[in-house]
């Protein structure tokens, strides 16, 4: 396996809270380390069966991996929450919550033990179970400097706090994107009401030349 510097954070727990369990109700800098995902990109408009499709071939895909980990780390085991980076021709649309005109991609962060040829043998064990869905890839994911908040709440909400971020927050601390936008979704929405969903918002940042 080549040496990507990924970052263990099964060993590393401060950089899990950090990433995973931010504060509520501010936004803050954080350098986000090298970390291997399992990726799947989405064409067109984020809509909701077709990133719901994306999600379940994700956790197919993975489940052999998720499994092997939980043997591994018993009770110490956290599932990885789902993350969906948005991006668009015009950054004005992401700020104003426009997303009909986003484009997207699902990853899931992996254990570092997991390369990309173990990725590819689960791919073949769930194969079965995925049908004629898009295998994900693995990929050494650095985002670096990024702006992130938590957000207690509905996803309807999110578009007043965006506009916070890319006109507020942003230009008040000499900051500007510097890749993609993202939302890290820290629930089963299954079994959580819509005003009490923990979703991290998440933007890599440079500082303005």
């Amino acid at each position: 396996m080549a040496d990507y510097g990924l970052t263990d954070l099964t060993q590393d727990r401060v950089m899990l809270r950090t990433l995973y369990a931010p504060p509520e109700g501010a936004f803050g800098v954080v350098d986000v380390p090298a970390l291997p995902f399992a990726v799947l990109d989405g064409a067109g408009a984020p809509e909701q069966a077709s990133i719901g499709a994306a999600v379940r071939a994700l956790y197919t895909a993975i489940y052999p991996i998720r499994r092997e980990a939980r043997e591994r780390m018993g009770k110490a085991f956290v599932e990885a929450p789902v993350e969906i980076l948005y991006q668009a021709d015009d950054l004005d649309d992401v700020a104003a919550g426009r997303r009909d005109k986003w484009k997207w991609r699902v990853q899931i962060t992996l254990p570092v033990w997991v390369d990309a040829g173990r990725l590819e043998d689960s791919v073949a064990e769930m194969r079965s179970e995925l049908g004629d869905a898009t295998a994900p890839r693995w990929e050494a994911v650095v985002e670096g400097a990024c702006v992130q908040r938590l957000h207690l709440g509905q996803v309807d909400d999110l578009p007043d706090l965006l506009r916070d971020l890319y006109l507020d927050y942003l230009p008040r601390e000499a900051l500007e994107p510097a890749g993609a936008y993202h939302e890290i979704y820290l629930d089963d929405w299954s079994r959580v009401a819509p005003a009490r969903r923990r979703i991290i918002v998440r933007q890599p940042v440079q500082r303005i030349a």
